[in-house]
């Protein structure tokens, strides 16, 4: 048993070597699984930062598709910002932020997208370039993080708002288009024990603020072409208005409801210069205090309007009650608000004629940009009232015209001295009554005037004739319709009032002359001028007769309703009398 022992001993090693060499292989295997774990801890961490980078692409993916999607129809920019905002602080893994942007003044941000617990505490504030870490950054184009923030010295009032709340650091990039910065992108860290920003962070959120910048500017360029193609479709649609209109009350109605909506304005002002007194006078004024604005009078160089109107040079004033031309006293007379005003001249031949006002912006600040076609505008309206004023003058001058002639044919008739006047007069009653068309009520007025132009081609033996027309002089009189119509045929302007000259002798049951023509297919201008007409010669007093009291007279108008009158046009008459709209021939 001994020997046996003895020959185990011989072939193998002890058991203290082999233990040793156990030993010595646990370590190999410790080391070798220390190297496996901190190999899978590196792939992991490799991995991780794979995803964060997989994630940030996916981010800017993101973005690269907002870029692509903004359009005409979907721009608004609020919403866009706040959809951005989203997309930065998933990449941040935060859930408090702010985006600014600069106002136009270039001195102020205001917060236009605010994340986190206390949004409504940022509403209608504004941070000034000199102020706090926005303004900061806003100020020097440079990114800024910080990891203790309690009591840094470039916070500012903004943070204040968030006193009550503990979070660990800040990190704030700017926005920057063509070279210069548009806003600022701040992220906070509201996680307690969050890891502090680092300068990865920076570079990501710089790297998003260029993208953010590339969709800001495409959407700001596709909101000015939209405003810019507005305005212009507003001048174009207005222009054609304008151009067809000679009325001048029309045109400076036109003007202020289009001038508010050209300018986005919440109000507007047409002041006419007074050629006489030299001063300016508030033609239209939009409002429910425009009654007591068109009382104010402005002498030249008085006021925003007066200086604009001496000096014949458009103007932006940003805040009126800074500048000292501002007049308080219009006002305080209206209760109304002036904050901020656009003025150009009305300019007829390079004279001043008027100003036009916008007043108050309804969002941002009027811009140079806008003022060229505010002027453009101007220029318009300008065209427009000379025209109109033209042709006022041009129907002045031609009813004047057509009103002497009538005198003077009535002259050849001492017996009806004012029967064309007083045709006019009754006709443009009922026509009031029947609320007849501006057009129609013009050519109404000069049909009344020119009724009787025939009676020129009328010999003198039985136009003055004192005595009852026989039946062959009556026949002569008669003609006077067709000679009327056939005298103004020759001018081309004056086609419209044929048919109420022709026609107003004609009778609605067929029986009048000179073509027999019943109801409807006569005239309405010809059947309002036949009652008027009808009217006055009852109530004339003529040599072989006396002419009837009023009362009497409406009572026979209304006898021959159906016959020789038609019935509405007699219904009005009689309202026109009763209301006091025809003063009564005693």
């Amino acid at each position: 048993m001994s020997d046996r022992v003895t020959i185990l001993d011989d072939d193998h090693p002890s058991l203290h070597e082999r233990l040793v060499e156990a030993e010595e292989r646990a370590k190999s295997l410790e080391v070798k699984l220390r190297r496996t774990n901190s190999e899978l801890a590196k792939r992991k961490l490799r991995g991780a930062e794979i995803g964060k980078r997989i994630e940030l692409l996916e981010t800017e993916l993101s973005l690269y598709r907002e870029i692509g999607n903004i359009s005409s129809g979907n721009v608004h920019l609020d919403l866009l910002l706040e959809h951005l905002m989203n997309i930065v602080l998933k990449a941040l893994e935060t859930t408090d932020g702010r985006i600014y942007l600069v106002n136009e003044d270039g001195s102020t941000l205001t917060p236009r997208v605010v994340k986190g617990p206390v949004p409504t505490a940022f509403e209608g504030m504004t941070v000034s370039m000199n102020e706090g870490v926005v303004g900061w950054v806003a100020r020097t184009g440079k990114s800024y993080v910080a990891g203790d923030p309690d009591g840094h010295e470039k916070w500012g009032k903004d943070y204040k708002l968030l006193s009550s709340r503990r979070f660990t650091n800040i990190v704030a990039v700017p926005i920057k288009s063509h070279r210069k910065v548009a806003g600022v992108i701040e992220v906070i860290h509201t996680r307690r024990g969050g890891a502090p920003f680092s300068k990865r962070d920076v570079d990501v959120l710089s790297s998003l603020a260029n993208h953010i910048s590339i969709i800001l500017d495409k959407g700001r360029m596709i909101l000015e072409l939209d405003n810019r193609l507005r305005q212009f479709s507003i001048l174009y649609e207005v222009g054609s208005l304008l151009v067809s209109s000679l009325d001048q009350k029309a045109i400076r109605k036109m003007t202020m409801e289009t001038m508010t909506r050209l300018m986005n304005a919440e109000a507007g002002s047409l002041l006419l210069l007074d050629e006489t007194s030299g001063e300016l006078y508030f033609e239209v004024a939009l409002g429910e205090k425009g009654a007591k604005v068109r009382e104010v009078r402005l002498k030249r160089g008085e006021g925003i309007a007066g200086w604009v109107a001496e000096h014949g040079k458009p103007l932006i004033i940003h805040d009126v009650n800074n500048d000292p031309r501002f007049l308080r006293r219009v006002d305080k007379r209206t209760d109304f608000n002036t904050k901020n005003m656009a003025c150009v001249p009305i300019k007829i031949k390079d004279k001043v004629v008027g100003v036009l006002q916008a007043i108050n912006r309804l969002d941002g600040r009027f811009t140079e940009e806008e003022m060229d076609l505010f002027q453009l505008f101007s220029n318009e309206v300008a065209i427009a009232l000379d025209n109109a004023r033209l042709y006022e003058e041009l129907r002045e001058t031609f009813f004047t015209t057509a009103g002497a002639l009538a005198e003077a044919i009535e002259k050849r008739d001492p017996y009806t001295g004012g029967h064309t006047k007083r045709v006019l007069k009754y006709s443009t009653a009922i026509a009031e009554q029947l609320n007849l068309q501006p057009r129609e009520m013009e050519t109404l007025k000069l049909s009344a005037v020119l009724h009787d132009i025939g009676k020129i081609g009328i010999e003198d033996k039985i136009l003055k004739k004192t005595d009852k027309l026989n039946e062959d002089e009556m026949e002569v009189m008669n003609r006077h319709p067709k000679l009327g119509a056939e005298i103004v045929d020759h001018i081309k302007q004056l086609k419209d009032v044929i048919p109420a000259m022709l026609y107003h002798h004609e009778k609605v049951d067929g029986t009048g002359y000179p073509d027999g023509l019943k109801e409807d297919s006569i005239p309405l201008t010809a059947r309002i001028i036949a009652v008027a007409d009808t009217y006055d010669a009852m109530t004339t007093t003529r040599p072989y007769r006396k002419g009837l009291k009023p009362e009497v007279a409406l009572d026979e108008l209304k006898k021959e309703v159906g016959r020789q009158f038609d019935g509405e046009v007699v219904a009005a008459f009689v309202s026109a009398f009763e209301n006091g709209c025809i003063r009564v021939r005693r």
